[in-house]
C-alpha cells in the first residue's frame, strides 16, 4: 500500500506536536524557580498603596525579569490567596519585609 499525503502530514503533526508544546512553556514554570504554590503572577504595574491582609509568601520580581514584566515590583501572596504588586519605592516596603523575616517569610527573587 503506497504511502499517502495524508498520512505523512498526520505523521509529521504528531511528531511536531510535542515541539511545538515546548516553545509555549511559560518562563515562569522553567528554571530552578520552585515556590510554595502556584508561581506569581507578572506585574505589569506596581503600588505604592498599603493593604492589610497577612502575608504567606513573597517575591520579588525583577524588572524585565520575563517577557512583558516590565516593572520592578514586590508580590506579597496573601492567606485569602491575593496577589499585591508593590512597588519596591514605597515607604512602607522596607518595615513589612522586615516584619516577614522575623515571621521567617524571605521574598524570593524570580
Amino acid at each position: 500500500m503506497p504511502f499517502s499525503i495524508c498520512c505523512g502530514l498526520t505523521l509529521l503533526c504528531l511528531t511536531m506536536l510535542p515541539l511545538f508544546r515546548a516553545q509555549v512553556i511559560s518562563p515562569c514554570t522553567q528554571g530552578a524557580f520552585s515556590p510554595p504554590g502556584p508561581a506569581p503572577p507578572c506585574c505589569m504595574e506596581a503600588s505604592k498603596s498599603t493593604f492589610n491582609e497577612p502575608v504567606n509568601t513573597c517575591f520579588e520580581q525583577k524588572k524585565n525579569t520575563f517577557r512583558g514584566c516590565r516593572v520592578h515590583a514586590y508580590v506579597f501572596r496573601t492567606t485569602r490567596n491575593n496577589d499585591w504588586c508593590a512597588d519596591p519605592e514605597a515607604w512602607w516596603i522596607p518595615q513589612r519585609l522586615k516584619r516577614l523575616q522575623q515571621r521567617g517569610i524571605h521574598c524570593q527573587v524570580v
